[in-house]
């Protein structure tokens, strides 16, 4: 009698204090909502000029939010858009990229049957005004929440002409537009196919299996290229619809777990698989993000497929998107996933942050080791890591910088307008006459780039300077001998800047898809997962490799 006095007492005592945990919790939420009410209140009227309280309370939200994760964000009504393009892959808008290049906003890709295409606009035309705002100057959301908006809803554009500088004026409607998930698929040999992924919004399984089917029509497929690189995922449940497309009912493909009980959930395939027997490469890169893994690390820890390229990015954690007042909402991280194996590939640690405040990555010696159904050891190493590695290349300086200075862009921009079509894609070539133009091209528009040995030659001049060194000709010489090297760098370079002019050319004729296409002449990931598939011995001995 007296241990079980003593038990129910125990009992009352933990239940007293997580009650008050619970009302202490609850009373520190209260009373920041009341201090910050209060805040906006005096602010509204004692501070010396207007003040504008939504972009106030959006701005001490996103830095609230910022400290917990790059995930959780906050949408106000006039991002709703951006919500539903999320969730659907549909959004009210004209259908179009853009970019922004010395204070301009530039038209990129139109999209064929939207607003945009259709009243006219093509890349490379200047926005100048959206409903008789000018946005010169304005940041990239600015001209989002400008150009987003219910389907149905009209605007006013004024922009200039990239074929002939005119400034012209168009009204138009936003449209209803769709994204495709599959922007490209194609036979890369008789029996294997290539389907390119390039997010998980609501269709993108029915998508995959469209493009497999259709090309099963004329073909007979046994293997298939899945490429993952650069997909940065989307919708936790079309990656397991995927999965279940090459694999039979009743395996585990992720689980959830959270705060609460309802987030802690196991997804498992439900239909007999549509391609049981077809070989599979997942292709990923650094920048294969969350669905991408789910899929790439399901198929690995399943031995299902062989994973190839580089470690992935490594995001293991699920956003869940909720209403708040006045049509606003928010995406918020509320659980871990874990894939078949049991591993967490999740790979910095969003809530121990280091003394300059980022979030701490996961150091390789607390890897754990886990087994796939086939018994190969594995990683929960913050990514994927591919049961084939690939060697990327780095890309040049000079690359990068023709990239982020839009020249290829531009080159295109004059290119198309001169040139009424690219008649085949495959036979199109950058000969060295076409490649003299662009060089020619960059040039006349006064392209600079500074080599990191030029920074550090700067760094050695005010060095010098300072401490009186005289070494004034020793540092001449190495200057002149760096601007001799500058003037060989576009053709030491000729080889990577070829695909990519190649690339920005097709697609101005032939979209997205051609834009892939294109890629694919010049991919030697995919030759080497094409040899794979071929080499039947090699594929099926890394899946049953038992290390």
């Amino acid at each position: 009698m007296r241990l079980y006095r003593i038990l129910i007492s125990v009992f009352l005592l933990f239940n007293i204090a997580n009650i008050n945990a619970q009302e202490s919790h609850d009373f520190e939420i209260s009373k920041n909502l009341d201090i910050y009410t209060s805040l906006i209140q005096q602010l509204d009227l004692h501070y010396v000029d207007e003040i504008q309280p939504g972009t106030m309370t959006k701005t001490a939200i996103d830095a609230m939010l910022k400290h917990l994760d790059p995930y959780t964000n906050y949408y106000p009504e006039s991002m709703i858009e951006d919500v539903r393009f999320l969730q659907t892959g549909k959004y009210g808008g004209i259908g179009s990229t853009m970019h922004i290049k010395n204070g301009n906003i530039v038209v990129g890709m139109t999209y064929p049957g939207f607003p945009f295409n259709e009243a006219g606009l093509r890349a490379g035309d200047i926005i100048l005004k959206i409903d008789d705002e000018d946005v010169f100057g304005k940041k990239m959301r600015e001209i989002s929440e400008h150009l987003k908006g219910a389907s149905g809803t009209s605007l006013k554009v004024v922009y200039k002409s990239a074929k002939d500088a005119n400034e012209k004026t168009v009204s138009l409607k936003r449209e209803e537009i769709v994204v495709k998930d599959v922007p490209y698929f194609t036979m890369l040999d008789d029996s294997i196919a290539y389907v390119k992924l390039v997010g998980f919004k609501q269709n993108a399984a029915k998508e995959v299996k469209l493009a497999i089917d259709s090309l099963s029509k004329t073909n007979v497929i046994n293997s298939v290229v899945l490429d993952l690189r650069n997909n940065g995922g989307g919708l936790l449940i079309q990656a397991v619809n995927i999965l279940d497309l090459f694999v039979d009912a009743g395996e585990l493909i992720v689980s959830t777990k959270g705060k609460t009980k309802k987030e802690n959930y196991s997804y498992k395939t439900r239909h007999h698989a549509n391609y049981p027997d077809m070989k599979v490469v997942v292709l990923v890169n650094k920048n294969s993000a969350s669905a991408s893994e789910i899929v790439a690390g399901s198929f690995q820890d399943l031995d299902r497929g062989v994973i190839m390229g580089q470690k992935s990015f490594g995001k293991g954690l699920v956003q869940k998107v909720f209403p708040l007042s006045y049509r606003s909402q928010v995406k918020i991280t509320v659980a871990k996933y874990y894939i078949p194996s049991g591993r967490c590939i999740q790979s910095l640690d969003y809530i121990h942050k280091d003394a300059s405040g980022k979030a701490v990555k996961t150091p390789d010696s607390l890897m754990a080791t886990f087994k796939t159904k086939g018994g190969r050891l594995v990683k929960d190493a913050g990514g994927i890591i591919p049961d084939l590695k690939l060697e990327t290349k780095n890309s040049s300086d000079i690359v990068s910088s023709l990239m982020r200075n839009y020249e290829i862009f531009d080159f295109a921009t004059k290119y198309v307008y001169s040139h009424d079509t690219i008649r085949d894609i495959k036979k199109f070539e950058i000969n060295d006459e076409l490649y003299s133009e662009f060089v020619n091209f960059v040039n006349a528009d006064s392209f600079n780039f500074t080599l990191p040995i030029e920074i550090e030659l700067d760094k050695l001049r005010s060095f010098s300077d300072k401490k009186n060194y005289d070494i004034t000709d020793e540092l001449d010489a190495l200057e002149k001998k760096i601007e001799v090297s500058k003037k060989s760098i576009y053709d030491d370079n000729k080889e990577i800047l070829k695909p990519l002019i190649k690339e920005e050319l097709v697609s101005r004729y032939f979209f997205n898809s051609g834009r892939v296409e294109a890629m694919l002449q010049y991919d030697s990931e995919v030759r080497e997962a094409i040899k794979l598939l071929i080499n039947e011995n090699r594929y099926y001995k890394i899946l049953h490799n038992n290390n």
